[in-house]
């Protein structure tokens, strides 16, 4: 790609990133793994992808229980639809 495969690379680490904190359950951290995975996809116009994970981090912030990360992540969903 253009950009040297600098895209590609982002995705691999967000990705990892989520297991990661997944797998050690800190659902704060895998909420915002999923939180710049999506800024990342909302960034390349990519809105469908950026909104499926936008909505795995507000189930995350859900369950940490942060009213103003899911307020944030809600503002975030709305602005693309």
């Amino acid at each position: 790609s253009f950009n040297g495969g600098r895209d590609e690379m982002a995705i691999i680490s967000y990705t990892a990133a989520i297991a990661a904190s997944k797998s050690s359950k800190f659902v704060h951290e895998q909420g915002l793994s999923c939180e710049l995975a999506a800024l990342h996809f909302k960034r390349r116009k990519e809105l469908n992808t950026a909104v499926v994970y936008f909505k795995q981090a507000k189930a995350c912030y859900e369950e940490w229980g942060s009213q103003v990360k899911i307020d944030a992540i809600i503002q975030q969903i709305d602005s693309i639809q």
